[in-house]
Order: structure tokens, then C-alpha cells, then sequence
């Protein structure tokens, strides 16, 4: 018995043919760094696979190299820094690594040379997240330097919007500095990746400036915010079932009490799973679809939840979260957002399409 995370393929469809009315049917760069944010990213990538989405974002070249194994033909960008052996790595496998000095575009044009293929590289633009990408003051050595990469193709060109969901000024700034820059470096390569928008910023400023030939999407396809449908639900299974005689405490530190004639289901989950200790005594559950409170302090690997008055049995599957659930809300009760409750998600979990 295990717990399990269900990935519903139908809502991860409609999310994305919802995403595709929004851009016109401009492609999608589909996040599923991180595991696919926790969902699972075999199971995830092969559901857009087969929807026809042929691009995926990930965050180093362990998650490329995942990926690659399920779709051979996609293209696979790396958006942290790929160095050493992992640039060779990533030019055999044909995938794309993101660049934001000189430094690392020469490294990269030493390996690629010494490996008879091109290296495919997107240039990352730092407009205002100061974190990755060129300054907007290092673009004309840039330009200068990019003919004198024989083993490199410069396949895209990108940034990443830091204020889309709270600052509407400064995120139109960012976007017309950005496309600056494309004009003064597109007649020297020919970009087949241009791409600014995140999930926010596609839902909030497709239209503001359509010179982009693909956004990234992360959160919002996975069906969190702006009333599309969430494609997880996490379970776990019952595996024992205590009928209280006496006065107890429950759980570390005791933090809670039961009396003679209260029930208590242990669930096969705990922190060491993704479900945060700092839940604890604050959510409900759903136990043969009615909502019980979860009790005492949530451990390791196994949770308390008050099932008194329900017919219940080991190995009865408990809901944990569903695809109705106010995630948003639920992740407030833990002091966090929703990226990390569902990243958080541990391998113990099985995946499951449905």
C-alpha cells in the first residue's frame, strides 16, 4: 500500500487548450523541472507528448536527461547554468543550455568543438530579476562576439518576468527592454525560441507585445490560478485503525486528545512525503468522501486523522487534497504557496494517470 498522486490527463488537456486560445496558438515551453513541480514528470510529459507539445523547460541536466528518455524529438532547455562535463553531456543529448555570460558561451564553444556537434544554446536576458542573464549594458559586446561562435547555434532568446502577478508598470518595462534587445540582435542570428512570458505573464500580457514564438508555462498548467482545473489529487491509504478506551494522547508532543469512544486512522503519509508538519491539527481530510479532521502532530511517515462514526477499513484510500481542493488556501495553512506543496512531493508517492 502506498500513497498515491493522481494526475488527471483530461484537466492537463484542458488546461493547455485553454493556454493555447490565450496566445493564438503560439507554441508552449511546458515547465516540468523539479519532478513536473511534483506531479510526476514521466507521467507528465508523456500526457503532452502525446497532446502535441514538443518543447520542455527544466532546470539541469539531470531533469534533461529524464526527459530526453521519454521523448526523443523535443526540444529540452536547460534554465540554470550547465558547466563542465554536464555541457558535453547536453550537446550529445541534443539539448539546449541556457547561457547569461560570455564565460560559459566560450566554455560551451571549447567542448562543442571538441565534440564534432553543435551546441544549442537560448540567451538569457536579465531585464529586472537579478538573478540570471546578460545585463542590458552587456548586450553590444554580445553582439560582437556572436559570429565568432563556430560551434554554436543560438537557437533562442529569452527573460523571465519577476513582478507579472503584482506590478503591471514594472513588467511592461521588462517586456519592452527585452524586445530591444531582440531587435538589435536579430539580424545578427536567427532565433527559432523567443519567449518572455511565465504563467502570469501569459494570462496578463499575451497581448501587450506578440513578438514571441513560444511562452513557458508552469503553475497554471498544472491547473492552479486562473479558474482552470487542477490535475492532482493526492491519497493514502489506511493501514491501522484504533478504537479509543481511555482518555489518549495523540502523537508527538501529545498536542491533541482523544476520549473513550473516538476513532483514529493511521494514514501512510507524513513530512517525509511532502505533507508539511506545520499541517498539523489544521486540515481535513476526506475519509469515504466525508471530511474528518487530521489530529495530533503529523510524522515522519505517518498521519492521525478522526474517523469516529464512519464504517472504515485498512487499506481504505484517504484524500488528502482533491481536484476541488483550494490548494491555495491549503498551502496558506502551512505558510507556504502552492509551488512548494506540490514540488515537496516525495518519490514514496506513486504516480498515477487517470
Amino acid at each position: 500500500m502506498k500513497a498515491r498522486l493522481y494526475i488527471n490527463s483530461e484537466n492537463l488537456k484542458s488546461n493547455i487548450e485553454n493556454i493555447q486560445k490565450i496566445i493564438d496558438n503560439k507554441d508552449i515551453i511546458a515547465m516540468v523541472k523539479a519532478n513536473a513541480y511534483g506531479a510526476g514528470d514521466k507521467e507528465v510529459v508523456t500526457i503532452l507528448s502525446n497532446i502535441g507539445i514538443r518543447s520542455f523547460g527544466v532546470a539541469n541536466i539531470d531533469e534533461a536527461l529524464r526527459v530526453r528518455k521519454i521523448t526523443q524529438n523535443s526540444m529540452i532547455l536547460i534554465t540554470c547554468v550547465t558547466v563542465g562535463d554536464e555541457i558535453k553531456e547536453a550537446i550529445e543529448n541534443d539539448i539546449s543550455m541556457s547561457v547569461s555570460d560570455i564565460e560559459n558561451i566560450d566554455e560551451i564553444e571549447k567542448i562543442a568543438s571538441q565534440t564534432h556537434k553543435k551546441a544549442k544554446v537560448h540567451i538569457k536576458i536579465d531585464t529586472g530579476m537579478t538573478r540570471l542573464g546578460f545585463e542590458l549594458d552587456e548586450i553590444e559586446k554580445l553582439k560582437n562576439k556572436i559570429p565568432s561562435y563556430k560551434n554554436i547555434e543560438f537557437e533562442g532568446i529569452y527573460t523571465h518576468l519577476s513582478c507579472a502577478d503584482v506590478d503591471e508598470e514594472f513588467t511592461k518595462q521588462q517586456i519592452d527592454d527585452f524586445e530591444k534587445v531582440v531587435e538589435n540582435l536579430k539580424n545578427i542570428t536567427d532565433f527559432k525560441f523567443i519567449h518572455f512570458l511565465n504563467s502570469d505573464g501569459t494570462f496578463k500580457y499575451s497581448h501587450y507585445n506578440t513578438n514571441y514564438t513560444h511562452v513557458r508555462v508552469g503553475i497554471v498548467m498544472y491547473g492552479y490560478g486562473y479558474n482552470l482545473k487542477p490535475i492532482l489529487k493526492l491519497t493514502a491509504p489506511i493501514i491501522h485503525i484504533t478504537s479509543v478506551k481511555k482518555y489518549s494522547r495523540v502523537g508527538y508532543g501529545g498536542i491533541s486528545v482523544v476520549k473513550p469512544g473516538q476513532k483514529v486512522a493511521v494514514i501512510k503519509i507524513g513530512y517525509a512525503d511532502g505533507l508539511s508538519r506545520s499541517l498539523s491539527n489544521k486540515i481535513t481530510v476526506k475519509v469515504n468522501g466525508k471530511e474528518v479532521n487530521q489530529i495530533g502532530n503529523i510524522c515522519m511517515d505517518m498521519t492521525m486523522v478522526d474517523v469516529t462514526g464512519l464504517d472504515v477499513n485498512v487499506s481504505d484510500e484517504v484524500e488528502v487534497f482533491g481536484y476541488d481542493t483550494d490548494l491555495v488556501q491549503f498551502a496558506k495553512q502551512s505558510g507556504k504557496i502552492v509551488y512548494e506543496v506540490i514540488s515537496n512531493l516525495g518519490e514514496r508517492i506513486e504516480r498515477v494517470i487517470e
